[in-house]
């Protein structure tokens, strides 16, 4: 499937109508889009999925969210879309156009596929606030009677709605994937996987069926315990609305501290021009680029404090995590020797009763000869099976089911690798910068105290109260998102009470026949689904390890970096879960990696994850090398790209991509492009940079 055109009018940046052609062929897949900051890279790539989702972009990157939450709802911020220029000039509809090809559907009445294209157009009016989605194909008539049907038909057969992070992406904000936690995790491939093997008609009967399970188990309940689930329900929603209304605080807090930071910004640039005049031995600007070097590293160092407190209380207490994981290690073990053992006597029992009650027809046996070859047999079964009679029972076991001992070992496993000592280093880490932090500033105020203009000193005092202002705003921002993370907590706690009170149930007769079936299709279903899943282990391990291979120089020289690359299932159908390996055989921590890595490692990942898929995808990136230095740009520029996907558009900066670079990739690119920006309109224009940069 590929999106050879697309058509944009009056859309942000886009001014009338601007065409642009996608068409790539086996030779040459790339399509390369190039445009300065700010000129509607990113702008272009919101327009396809508002073609496609509509008010559903909210889903697909957090990106969009913010947008949308910064004007409060979406119909403030569908608003913001028409292009200022063409609302001047009294206009008042935008829209965009795809033309897609090569889409893949079932022939009618009969068995197999046939590949067919259309027209997908979204058109919206400000002054009506209507929302128009149209779908035609060539000499065919309307088929679709609603919306809905128009929706299904673009989540099942052009790009469904999950899997549209995985073909619409910013590629510097994708490693934020890499810090996810192993459930976070879990559900991220699940989601992935579900969409890209078409497991996800599966899981949608499984959700239903679990919803209709719900239900009749409420039906079933007593008035009290029926008035609890209720009440509980409403916890979970009136907790997500207040996670909803503040994190549009925290958008709004974040926007004030980008306005300050704009304006303290200023200051210092006044600052910095006029402290030359100073006779101190520092260069007042020097300093400050320190400092904003030093701001960006203290950050890093907070991020990396935040995600090891999460594992802090379990690391005071590893000594008694470490006997809980010995523990269920000995009880499982001891469970298993049991079985394997009684497994083993019954067969060696039903050896002795046959070897000794069934003589051949002219010998006899004495009861003494019986017993003495009897108490031989179970002495050499002791000495080849090496049976320990003596295993000491076990005072008391935890009764914990498999997805909590997975996540028992999972915690040890954690301080195993996030030790003390690395611990200790991130606290000193951040305790050094924030002392060298505070030397600079003590610097600059007294490089600020010498000058004695009084513009001068205004604008010193203007500068310290920004900076006061950003600390206020930066600790409200921080309580907020606390306050967030609680609630979060709060709703996977109202999530096992509500389970603890469906368990509570005690359906009638008919209900629990019905709740009986339910469940059964449930297993039955969600057993396929594993099975399906699980099957991808091992090729999603080898790939993303081969594609690492071709991209990360490290693994070339690094014989303590990554050696090999693990999928495994998680229990009860909780996803998969990736684990790095280095050459001794030890798991290398994901959130170790340098941002550069960890977008590597992703990008990495959504290779191997698209290889599985039943279709092809087209595949969009924007800000595509941000994080890279030049050996890894050159790698994902000639081993990554030329082999994603037969359309793979790129969406680049002139640093990113400068004309030196494109000439690499030139044989393998289809078409390239220009945003041109003048009167704050953009236009498109063929080329890409060559008569604008060196």
């Amino acid at each position: 499937m590929k999106i050879n055109k697309i058509t944009l009018h009056n859309f942000r940046q886009y001014y009338d109508t601007n065409i642009v052609d996608l068409s790539t062929n086996d030779n040459q897949n790339l399509i390369l889009i190039g445009g300065k900051n700010g000129f509607g890279k990113t702008n272009f790539l919101l327009a396809l999925v508002w073609c496609l989702y509509g008010d559903k972009i909210e889903f697909i990157d957090d990106n969009f969210k913010k947008e949308i939450k910064k004007e409060k709802n979406f119909s403030q911020f569908i608003k913001q879309t028409l292009n200022w220029e063409a609302e001047k000039a009294g206009k008042s509809n935008f829209f965009v156009e795809l033309y897609i090809d090569e889409i893949e559907v079932p022939k009618e009445n009969s068995f197999g596929n046939i590949y067919t294209n259309c027209k997908i157009k979204r058109e919206f009016d400000i002054n009506t606030m209507r929302d128009n989605l149209e779908i035609t194909f060539p000499k065919v008539e309307n088929i679709f009677t609603n919306d809905n049907e128009k929706i299904d038909f673009i989540n099942d057969y052009i790009v469904p709605l999950e899997a549209a992070k995985f073909v619409f992406f910013d590629a510097e904000k994708i490693a934020g994937l890499a810090e996810l936690t192993t459930k976070e995790e879990g559900e991220f491939m699940n989601d992935a996987l579900g969409k890209l093997l078409g497991l996800d008609i599966y899981e949608g009967l499984v959700s239903d069926l679990e919803v209709y399970s719900k239900n009749l188990k409420k039906e079933g309940a007593t008035e009290n315990v029926r008035e609890q689930i209720i009440n509980t329900e409403d916890a979970i929603k009136l907790s997500k609305n207040k996670i909803d209304n503040l994190e549009y605080e925290v958008l709004e807090i974040e926007e004030e501290i980008q306005k300050a930071k704009i304006q303290l910004k200023e200051y210092d640039n006044f600052l910095n021009e006029h402290s030359k005049k100073t006779l101190r031995n520092y260069n007042r600007e020097e300093l400050t680029k320190k400092k904003d070097v030093l701001l960006a590293s203290e950050k890093e160092y907070k991020k990396k404090f935040n995600e090891l407190s999460e594992i802090l209380p379990f690391a005071i207490a590893s000594s008694t995590l470490e006997e809980v994981f010995e523990h269920i290690k000995q009880q499982d073990n001891q469970k298993l020797s049991k079985e394997t053992t009684n497994n083993l006597r019954e067969k060696f029992e039903t050896f002795i009763e046959n070897l000794f009650n069934k003589p051949p027809n002219d010998e006899s046996m004495t009861f003494k000869a019986k017993n003495f070859y009897y108490n031989k047999a179970q002495e050499l079964y002791k000495s080849i099976f090496k049976v320990d009679n003596e295993n000491a029972e076990l005072q008391f076991e935890h009764d914990l089911n498999n997805s909590n001992k997975e996540l028992i070992k999972e915690a040890y496993n954690i301080i195993l690798q996030q030790s003390k000592e690395i611990i200790q280093q991130t606290i000193k880490g951040y305790n050094r910068t924030k002392n060298e932090i505070q030397e600079i500033e003590t610097t600059i105020r007294q490089i600020d105290a010498d000058l004695q203009d009084e513009t001068i000193l205004e604008y010193s005092t203007k500068r310290e109260d920004s900076q006061t202002q950003i600390d206020k705003l930066n600790i409200r921002k921080g309580a907020l998102e606390n306050e967030i993370t609680k609630l979060k907590k709060d709703i996977s706690k109202f999530n096992q009470e509500l389970e603890v009170l469906s368990n509570k149930v005690e359906t009638r007769d008919k209900l629990k026949k019905k709740l009986e079936a339910t469940n059964s299709y449930i297993k039955v279903l969600n057993l396929f689904i594993e099975k399906q899943k699980k099957a991808k282990e091992n090729n999603l391990g080898k790939n993303i390890y081969s594609e690492l291979q071709k991209l990360m120089h490290k693994l070339q020289s690094d014989n303590q970096f990554i050696a090999d690359v693990k999928v495994h299932a998680l229990p009860e159908n909780g996803g998969l879960k990736v684990t790095l390996y280095n050459s001794d055989g030890n798991q290398i921590p994901k959130e170790t990696l340098s941002q550069g890595e960890k977008q590597l490692y992703i990008s990495c990942l959504i290779k191997a994850m698209l290889n599985e898929a039943i279709q092809d995808f087209p595949i969009f990136i924007d800000t595509p090398l941000g994080r890279l230095d030049h050996e890894h740009i050159n790698n994902i520029l000639l081993s990554y790209y030329p082999d994603l996907a037969k359309q793979v558009v790129i969406l680049a900066t002139n640093n990113e991509i400068p004309p030196s670079r494109f000439k690499q990739i030139e044989k393998n690119v289809s078409k390239a492009y220009l945003l041109v920006n003048k009167n704050n309109r953009t236009t498109i224009q063929n080329g890409y940079f060559k008569s604008y940069e060196n």
